[in-house]
């Protein structure tokens, strides 16, 4: 007999959409607070600021892939792992994590692995 999966992370995708939408209004305040706690942080970007809202507003439906983000968040494409980078070292990736596991799993990956000592400045290829 199998064992029921507990893990949110994993559990979320398969549960009826009355369920995700619990869990998602469930997690709202906290989720809302984090984000005004990043409104008030002067050392983020605004591109960081809105992303970050893209992210706690995320309902059931939203995907987190990086043109979804983007369009929700009123960023450009490129830009959106610069900005995911930025609330990983500001610290606000690792809370979302604590407060909604689900939607973080589910995010593109912000940055590749740069060395220490080397820039974090991300280049794209002009058109």
């Amino acid at each position: 007999m199998n064992q029921p999966n507990t893990d949110l992370t994993q559990t979320g995708s398969i549960l009826a959409p009355p369920a995700r939408a619990a869990i998602f209004t469930a997690l709202r305040p906290a989720l809302e607070a984090l984000f005004v706690d990043a409104g008030n942080d002067s050392q983020l970007s605004a591109e960081a600021r809105r992303i970050l809202r893209a992210l706690v507003r995320t309902r059931p439906e939203n995907t987190l892939a990086l043109a979804d983000l983007a369009a929700r968040g009123s960023t450009p494409k490129t830009r959106v792992p610069a900005a995911l980078h930025e609330l990983e070292a500001h610290g606000y990736l690792h809370r979302l994590t604590n407060i909604a596991p689900h939607l973080t799993t589910a995010l593109p990956t912000p940055t590749p692995a740069v060395p220490a000592g080397t820039s974090t400045a991300i280049t794209t290829k002009s058109r």
